[in-house]
């Protein structure tokens, strides 16, 4: 046989970044863009007031 390798046994890769960077850079990529996002447009982050079950607002 091939001596192991499998369909023909292809050079190993160099110079591709390990997994854990990979998911490090993905995190940060998504941080950032949110927080270009959330610069732009601005959510409203206020709570709404509380009204009672009948629908009549509380004072």
């Amino acid at each position: 046989m091939n001596g192991g390798k499998k369909f023909g046994g292809g050079r190993l890769p160099t110079g591709t970044p390990s997994l854990a960077w990979s998911s490090v850079v993905v995190v940060i990529s998504l941080l950032a863009g949110a927080s270009v996002v959330h610069n732009i447009y601005r959510p409203d982050m206020t709570i709404p007031p509380v009204e009672s079950v009948d629908g009549n607002k509380e004072s």
